[in-house]
């Protein structure tokens, strides 16, 4: 009766140590999964500042291309 409370108790710790040992693995990855998630959305971030920079300023140009230059009349302002 003894030696089979001893290997039930051996057994028990053994349990409890392995989910100790995956608690800990499952808390690293949670936050190797946060980090990576906020890094993720900083450069998303980015990205979508750099796009929409990007955007404007070829629409900026492209405008700059089809406007007509007007001579300037030195006589009318005198």
């Amino acid at each position: 009766m003894e030696s089979a409370c001893v290997t039930i108790h051996e057994a028990l710790r053994t349990v409890v140590d392995s989910q100790t040992h995956y608690r800990l693995h499952e808390a690293q990855d949670r936050t190797r999964a946060e980090d990576l998630h906020s890094r993720v959305s900083y450069w998303s971030l980015g990205e979508t500042i750099a796009l929409f920079v990007v955007s404007v300023s070829q629409v900026l140009l492209l405008k700059s291309f089809f406007t007509e230059k007007r001579p300037v009349n030195r006589a009318a302002h005198s």
